[in-house]
């Protein structure tokens, strides 16, 4: 019963799991390979590139790449950090902030990514996942949460922080821009949101 309440509880998260799946199954009907993607057609259907999202003021794109996988591999991963973050995290600071925080972080990562790699197609949704994670670090630093709580939590996440320096490291392909850009866009979100918050928002960490 307390796992059904809290997907109650984080309606935002499964719209968005959603959303990349039906728009992942969309680009499959399209021909897509499921498998390695293609830049060319995920291009065509809205991923990041420089010279069409800037220098052509195409920026729907900063919005529209986040919901956009290439390959199956890709979109699974995102999906299940997407959903640990929102399964602790959305019942917290709710729904709309929640939503805010992917949406901004999404585009200051999609941004900051194709800033650094202008010959680049960018797509994904890592770096509003990542934003997710830096708004829960932010406020397990904050007195929102009971010390116990956020201990545990804090080890969680910093786990998290080291297991994605070493893939930054060892792997190639890692958007390392849009992760940076998004955990410290989400970070600063999360100290603004600690002071619109309160104590009984912090005990739904833990129940």
């Amino acid at each position: 019963m307390k796992i059904i309440n809290r997907l109650r509880a984080m309606p935002v998260t499964i719209v968005l799991i959603g959303i990349n799946i039906l728009v992942f199954g969309y680009t499959a009907l399209t021909g897509m390979d499921i498998w390695q993607g293609n830049g060319g057609q995920l291009l065509h259907l809205g991923a990041n590139y420089w010279p069409l999202t800037i220098s052509s003021h195409q920026y729907w794109r900063l919005l529209s790449s986040m919901f956009l996988h290439a390959g199956f591999f890709h979109l699974w991963t995102n999906m299940i950090g997407l959903f640990i973050g929102g399964f602790f995290l959305e019942p917290v600071i709710r729904s709309g902030r929640y939503g805010c925080a992917y949406i901004v972080t999404g585009i200051v990562s999609d941004y900051m990514s194709i800033w650094y790699h202008q010959s680049a197609v960018g797509v994904g949704a890592s770096g509003a996942i990542f934003g997710i994670f830096g708004v829960f670090l932010a406020l397990l630093t904050t007195p929102l949460f009971r010390w116990e709580v956020r201990k545990a939590f804090l080890a969680y996440i910093g786990i998290f922080v080291v297991l994605n320096v070493i893939a930054a490291v060892v792997s190639e392909g890692v958007d390392n821009a849009a992760h940076l850009a998004g955990f410290l866009s989400g970070a600063i979100m999360g100290y603004i949101f600690f002071f619109t918050l309160t104590g009984a928002d912090g005990e739904r960490l833990s129940r």
